[in-house]
């Protein structure tokens, strides 16, 4: 279940050396591009856009492709809904939970789940791409590939590194938005997500967060 959480938002890197072209950013660089981003988050109210998404399995000769929609309203309400090739609803409101397919529904209270209060965190951040100052969870490190730039994220808690290596959430040039979230799982098994056609400040009905 907390893989399924995670897999609706996260791209998962090959446990590889930095690609050709990218550069660990200095100190005073990170301070820069990290105030930017953070202008940018804290800016945006709501958010909607489309997502591809692209599972890499060790064990599958073939990549599992899906998509579907995003919602997302601050502080802590969002709505991943996949479309394609199934449909499946991922609903986070404050503290609750909900995930539903067309087999079932099932609510979750984030407080009483120490790893759902980590994932829950996980997902508002790579989503706004907020809180890269300071990390409980994570050690931060800021790169940069041609004009792009992307945020690594190490796991410090023992539960996340039993599970993850290594997040990276991507930047469009303008440090304005997100535009791909990675993680690499620690059996090596990657998914690939991008955001598409994002959309900011648009009015969202409440029923989309609906956890009743």
């Amino acid at each position: 279940m907390r893989k399924i959480l995670l897999s609706c938002l996260l791209v998962f890197l090959s446990p590889c050396l930095p690609m050709m072209g990218q550069t660990k950013l200095m100190a005073e660089q990170q301070k820069q591009i990290v105030e930017k981003i953070d202008k940018a988050s804290s800016a945006m109210k709501t958010m909607q856009c489309d997502f591809t998404q692209t599972k890499r399995m060790k064990m599958l000769s073939k990549d599992m492709q899906s998509k579907g929609v995003m919602y997302f309203k601050r502080p802590d309400k969002l709505r991943w809904q996949y479309t394609s090739p199934y449909d499946y609803t991922f609903i986070m409101n404050g503290d609750k939970v909900q995930i539903k397919s067309m087999k079932s529904t099932k609510n979750i209270d984030v407080q009483q789940n120490k790893m759902f209060r980590q994932i829950t965190n996980i997902i508002l951040s790579s989503i706004t791409g907020g809180t890269l100052r300071t990390s409980a969870d994570f050690t931060v490190e800021l790169w940069q590939q041609d004009k792009s730039y992307f945020v690594k994220l190490y796991p410090k808690k023992k539960e996340l590194k039993q599970l993850y290596q290594y997040l990276e959430i991507w930047f469009d040039p303008a440090l304005t938005k997100v535009s791909t979230v990675k993680m690499m799982e620690k059996t090596g098994d990657m998914t690939i997500v991008n955001l598409l056609n994002t959309k900011y400040g648009v009015t969202i009905n409440e029923k989309m967060f609906a956890t009743d």
